[in-house]
């Protein structure tokens, strides 16, 4: 069950203390009053005819492609919705993430989850790009959209690094003191799962801006092997004084940072091994 006490208190802190964050680096929080309903009910994750028929098999061939494999997935609950974490990929296709759902709950029967997506990313402004992300379930990334998401008992996914890793160094988190995925686990009260793809930042030899959008080439993933790392679920901090939200948010953002460093240290070294 969210917390509307909590995040009440949340949002009355944020206006005097800015720096708890938002969701992901890309966007900024509005007050949960001004923002009309994003998610319902009705809208609940289906398994609709493109993705049954097309992501799936898709992601199932790119699975072969890039030779990948997985690690801890079976540390994933199953009983409720997660929030999982991870550092963004250099990549436009966005294939790895197929394959993360693939391997994270469509096989599984866990709940799936949302992909948080910026709107103010350039892949946003592409027609191609937003007609496949509304038919697999991209939600825009606010808090309250995400919130709606764990209500409806679907997870959500949150890449904090934003477009800061997308066009950033390969292999480095780039979270820059961010805490909102901390922030919304605590409303929410549901664990952390914290993952590394190793490999996904490998798939294009190079990136050209083109105005306000870029080509990255070559324009098909090169085969690089990818392995997947899900850390065991890091639990939420109960109940605090309104006094000490802003620190149990950053202690706790902090734990998490330090787990998906681990994880993405470890998934790369495991796929150094399998090269």
């Amino acid at each position: 069950m969210v917390r509307t006490e909590l995040h009440d208190a949340l949002v009355q802190r944020e206006r005097t203390d800015p720096t708890i964050g938002s969701v992901d680096g890309d966007v900024g929080h509005t007050d949960t009053a001004a923002v009309p309903e994003t998610h319902r009910a009705e809208d609940q994750f289906p398994r609709v005819w493109f993705a049954r028929r097309v992501v799936i098999p898709l992601a199932r061939a790119f699975a072969l492609y890039s030779r990948a494999s997985v690690f801890g997935d079976n540390l994933i609950p199953s009983d409720g919705p997660v929030i999982y974490v991870g550092k963004h990929p250099k990549s436009y296709l966005y294939l790895e993430t197929a394959l993360l759902g693939l391997f994270a709950f469509w096989d599984s029967g866990r709940p799936p989850f949302r992909v948080l997506e910026s709107v103010h990313a350039s892949t946003g402004r592409a027609p191609l790009h937003s007609w496949i992300r509304h038919r697999v379930g991209a939600i825009p990334a606010t808090e309250e959209s995400a919130l709606q998401a764990l209500r409806n008992g679907e997870s959500v996914l949150i890449f904090p690094g934003g477009t800061r890793e997308l066009y950033g160094a390969p292999d480095q988190l780039r979270w820059d003191g961010r805490e909102g995925y901390a922030r919304l686990a605590v409303i929410a009260q549901v664990p952390v799962i914290p993952f590394a793809i190793a490999g996904a930042d490998q798939q294009h030899a190079m990136r050209i801006s083109v105005g306000r959008s870029s080509v990255w080439l070559p324009p098909i993933p090169l085969p690089v092997r990818l392995v997947f790392h899900f850390g065991a679920p890091l639990l939420p901090p109960a109940d605090s004084a309104d006094g000490e939200i802003r620190g149990v948010i950053s202690a706790y953002a902090a734990q998490i940072h330090a787990a998906t460093t681990g994880l993405l240290a470890a998934a790369v070294a495991e796929r150094r091994k399998r090269v």
